[in-house]
């Protein structure tokens, strides 16, 4: 990869995370929530289970129920987010495409969705 793309991707993983960083910090008091190092970035854990964290273009990535992801990638804000060799079914990453003022609400629903539905202690589908 030409080092102006991988500066660009550095650039878009830093923005990405700042914006995380901001709609995180409403969740900041609630129980269980917590932030630790995943990935080279930031990641928003409840109870000790990932809730967000921002991949290494600086997509927003969730976890949601399961229909709400296939509506959000039906809609095609949303892509799957590959585990090894399957797309997963709960997992989205949210592009940041755009001013971080209009991601903003989109991304702060999502990251409350994800805190919701993973510290709902929903059960892993088989």
């Amino acid at each position: 990869m030409p080092a102006d793309a991988s500066d660009e991707r550095r650039a878009q993983r830093r923005l990405g995370q700042e914006l995380l960083d901001e709609v995180a910090a409403d969740l900041a008091a609630l129980p269980g929530s917590s932030r630790r190092r995943m990935f080279g970035c930031e990641g928003l854990f409840t109870a000790g289970r990932v809730v967000a964290f921002v991949d290494g273009d600086g997509a927003l990535v969730v976890k949601l129920p399961p229909d709400r992801a296939s509506d959000l990638v039906a809609e095609g804000t949303a892509t799957r987010v590959r585990m090894g060799r399957s797309p997963a079914r709960e997992w989205v990453a949210v592009p940041r495409a755009g001013a971080a003022d209009e991601l903003r609400p989109l991304w702060a629903e999502l990251v409350r969705a994800s805190y919701d539905h993973v510290s709902s202690g929903a059960p892993r589908p088989s």
